[in-house]
């Protein structure tokens, strides 16, 4: 299991990405799960929060959806961002690419410690890219330059910040 992106098409990725729908998020702030999406919501990236917990409360002005085919069909999803177990992915993956799909995501996420590779080659099997085992926050901020501010190697040098 391979994230065959490289930082040029990880940054690229990310700089197009204008909607997220993100499964598992919670309303504890102290839960990653929050605090990634309001991360970027706070960069005006439209989050489409999805938890059958949370159904019908509000998160950042969203309405938090029960699972992903109550996705309005006239939104656009961009990405989806998986915050459940490994085990879940695959049937994640089939609803991504029966109701998503046709809204435009292309984009299958999973975050930090999330692995499936049943999930991956259904996603890669109907044309969609494949991110396992990583955070779009952190990678995020590993790329447009907010953890080098910090004092964390980046690994990318460069004399001009790409913001």
């Amino acid at each position: 299991m391979t994230n065959t992106l490289n930082d040029s098409e990880l940054r690229t990725l990310l700089k197009k990405t204008k909607s997220m729908a993100m499964i598992g998020v919670s309303a504890s702030p102290l839960k990653a799960s929050f605090f990634v999406a309001r991360y970027f919501v706070l960069r005006g990236i439209s989050i489409i929060p999805i938890n059958p917990n949370y159904e019908g409360q509000y998160l950042w002005g969203e309405k938090v959806l029960g699972k992903i085919s109550d996705i309005d069909t006239n939104k656009r999803v961009d990405l989806i961002d998986i915050f459940r177990p490994s085990k879940e992915a695959p049937n994640i993956v089939d609803e991504t690419i029966k109701y998503l799909k046709p809204l435009g995501c292309k984009t299958v996420w999973m975050q930090i410690g999330i692995k499936n590779k049943k999930a991956e080659l259904k996603a890669k099997n109907n044309d969609m890219r494949v991110i396992m085992d990583k955070c779009p926050k952190i990678e995020y901020q590993r790329l447009f330059g907010e953890l080098r501010v910090a004092g964390f190697n980046t690994s990318i040098i460069s004399s001009k910040l790409d913001l």
